[in-house]
């Protein structure tokens, strides 16, 4: 929502003409706040993957992925979760999509897709994207696969740190919608499906 107002400053002596000054406020709606909350554990997850990469994978002569590859990987993986979510309910409405693409930075489960042309889009149109989101999701993204590797060593709870800030904002997308159904996970956790399966698999707590 955006709300103009405008504020009259003195005459110029010279000509007795008023300036007119228009000041725009800009008041957050509903949808901006989440994005903004979201941003908070997106960033934490991107500083998590970045401290792995920097302080032991990037010492690898043979390791295959850049900094920038993890961060587009994560994010094409966390954008396949909130399409999933709305494919759930069937809504693929403005707020909704205007969260899924501004809440990463790095990579897009669609390249040179912007989700905001999704907006009440033909069904045609939805089921396209959600198959590459439930595609993405089968696949396990690399920066768990490297926080469990840690874990699995070391037992430092890196990969539940992750999996908590993006539950988080699966969740922050489901609060767009004020009538949900908040006490049910059940479409969170099971579009996370692939990351529970393989924490069980090796033994990676998650408590």
């Amino acid at each position: 929502m955006q709300r103009e107002k405008e504020i009259f400053v003195e005459e110029k002596a010279e000509d007795n003409e008023k300036d007119v000054v228009t000041e725009v406020v800009m008041e957050k709606t509903r949808t901006d706040i989440l994005i903004e909350k979201s941003k908070i554990n997106y960033n934490a997850v991107i500083k998590i993957i970045g401290d792995m990469y920097d302080r032991i994978f990037s010492k690898d002569p043979n390791f295959a992925y850049a900094r920038k590859d993890l961060f587009a990987d994560y994010d094409s993986y966390l954008q396949a979760i909130l399409i999933k979510l709305c494919a759930f309910k069937d809504d693929f409405s403005k707020d909704a999509m205007t969260f899924v693409e501004n809440v990463a930075d790095y990579g897009k489960l669609v390249e040179g897709t912007d989700f905001n042309l999704f907006a009440d889009c033909a069904k045609e149109m939805r089921q396209v994207v959600c198959a590459k989101a439930e595609e993405r999701l089968k696949e396990v993204p690399v920066c768990f696969k490297l926080s469990g590797a840690i874990d699995s060593a070391k037992g430092l709870g890196v990969t539940k740190s992750m999996l908590d800030a993006t539950i988080k904002i699966a969740f922050n997308l489901k609060f767009i919608d004020v009538n949900a159904n908040l006490k049910d996970n059940s479409d969170v956790i099971g579009s996370l499906k692939a990351i529970y399966v393989f924490a069980k698999a090796n033994g990676i707590s998650l408590q």
